[in-house]
């Protein structure tokens, strides 16, 4: 991850169904979230073709999620450490109980917990101290029945997620990608390859800029898509700012 100077979440349902937003070519386009918290090129060659785009954001933090043409789904969060209810650790805890702290309670308040899974099991869970800054990296599986909540158009099976977690400033970064089969090194790969290209922090966007962004993902969009992109407001994202 790409830190340009220090300090400046979708539900699961729709992390294991389909997208909802615009989608297109994207050649060189920088992807800045909400509240400055990180800025991207989409054109970095993890991702695969045509992205499309949906974020949320509040005031503890927000989530971008990502899938590429080739169907693959890539997803980043960032929390606000002071008050966030996924953290919640003493004010001087270091670096590591954080990150671990935030994990039990994703896997625990929002994997374990999300109607169309029946089971979630950590499979492996590492702490990387040569990245920078040094993160957290884990991999789960989720045991999906899609009749549990059939509107969401989930994928029936076991599905393979990896978490990289890392903090930078007074944020923690969640990033995450979800694998068919079980592969824990190319994971991990894919995942650092996706923390490095963030340029932390990024660029906090106007109602002009978030009105850009939107023309531009529908006029790539493909024909009869009619869908905009979820976006935040301006308002939205200076809340977690």
């Amino acid at each position: 991850m790409r830190i340009i100077n220090a300090p400046v979440w979708l539900a699961l349902t729709t992390l294991l169904g389909g997208c909802q937003s615009m989608e297109g070519e994207r050649d060189g386009d920088m992807y800045y979230a909400p509240a400055a918290a990180y800025a991207m090129d989409l054109g970095i060659n993890t991702f695969r073709g045509e992205v499309i785009l949906d974020e949320r954001c509040d005031n503890q933090g927000g989530s971008s999620t990502f899938w590429d043409g080739s169907g693959r789904q890539f997803r980043i969060d960032y929390l606000r450490i002071e008050n966030h209810p996924l953290i919640g650790a003493p004010r001087f805890a270091s670096d590591m109980t954080l990150l671990n702290l935030v994990l039990n309670n994703y896997l625990r308040e929002r994997v374990a917990t999300a109607p169309l899974v029946t089971s979630v099991e950590a499979l492996h869970r590492e702490f990387l101290q040569d990245s920078t800054p040094r993160a957290l990296f884990a991999v789960v599986s989720l045991d999906v029945d899609s009749q549990r909540a059939p509107d969401t158009r989930a994928v029936d099976g076991t599905h393979y997620y990896g978490f990289l977690l890392f903090r930078q400033g007074e944020m923690i970064y969640v990033v995450q990608h979800r694998q068919p089969v079980l592969m824990p090194e190319k994971m991990k790969s894919v995942l650092l390859r996706l923390a490095d290209a963030m340029e932390i922090p990024g660029r906090v966007r106007s109602d002009t800029d978030i009105e850009r962004l939107r023309r531009a993902l529908s006029r790539m969009a493909p024909q009869g898509r009619i869908e905009p992109a979820r976006l935040c407001s301006a308002a939205a994202q200076g809340e977690s700012s």
